[in-house]
């Protein structure tokens, strides 16, 4: 998780890759400092307290002050992202300009997507950042702070208006964040539409809505998935036998567990944990 502002710095660079199943443990809090985050691979799912949203390759997120977010895998795809932390004294001049309405409007889009011609805009700047992050000088701050906001004032000029996937979900809370805690939580149970919902508070039918509309995904399927990827993290990771294995990852015999497991992988656990290092 990358670390907040180091005392006397008013801006941070991170980039970082992950394997497919990393999964932020707790929050991280955004106090007196902004965020912007860009993936350039794969994708995530964002916790926030007020909307739950999928980010994929190409697309921005800003992120205001004083909030807590959280983000973990919805897919076996590594990904790879670049956060910038700044404070106020960043983008002060910009906010001059455009009016700190204008820029609050970029945080409550939560995911902004654009053209692959302005996504290369985008990585063209967020290189120029790395460069000068990773020679930082007492000048250093000069440099990012133009780049900084000739990043925004392109967002603010290119972006998609409309369209996005984001999933704002109001009347039910945060219901889907809620049932993929709860499924995470209870795989070896091999939970059920019908107990998740219950968890949740709403009814079956409307979680087998908000799965497919937000997560183009059914309910068993992505419950399936969550379990297979479970299970590779034991295959890879623990000495257990395939049978522990199965059971733990809520498979109800051996024979289930490899036949699904191969059906989503193309290979079998054996031959999963052999590639991995795990004999």
């Amino acid at each position: 998780m990358p670390l907040p502002l180091k005392p006397g710095y008013h801006f941070n660079y991170d980039r970082t890759s992950r394997s497919p199943h990393y999964e932020m443990a707790a929050a991280e809090a955004y106090t007196d400092f902004y965020g912007i985050s860009y993936m350039l691979s794969g994708d995530r799912l964002i916790y926030s307290p007020n909307f739950t949203t999928i980010v994929q390759a190409g697309e921005m997120v800003f992120i205001p002050r004083n909030v807590y977010r959280r983000t973990t895998y919805i897919s076996n795809t590594p990904y790879e992202r670049v956060i910038l932390k700044f404070t106020d004294s960043m983008i002060a001049d910009l906010i001059d300009v455009i009016g700190i309405e204008k820029y609050n409007e970029l945080c409550e889009e939560h995911v902004i997507r654009f053209e692959k011609s302005t996504q290369i805009k985008i990585r063209l700047i967020l290189n120029d950042m790395e460069k000068e992050w990773n020679a930082y000088n007492n000048c250093s701050e000069i440099v990012l702070k133009g780049l900084l906001n000739n990043l925004i004032i392109l967002v603010l000029r290119e972006r998609i208006v409309g369209g996005m996937h984001m999933m704002r979900l109001e009347k039910r809370s945060d219901c889907l964040a809620d049932a993929i805690t709860y499924i995470k939580a209870h795989l070896r149970e091999n939970p059920s539409l019908e107990q998740t919902a219950l968890h949740t508070n709403i009814s079956p039918s409307y979680l087998s809505k908000v799965f497919i509309n937000h997560l183009h995904t059914p309910f068993s399927t992505f419950v399936r998935n969550e379990k297979i990827m479970y299970a590779q993290r034991l295959l890879s990771g623990s000495k257990m036998s395939l049978t522990e294995i199965a059971a733990e990852s809520g498979f109800s015999s051996n024979a289930y567990f490899s036949d699904c497991f191969k059906r989503n992988t193309g290979i079998s656990p054996i031959q999963f944990r052999k590639e991995n290092g795990n004999v």
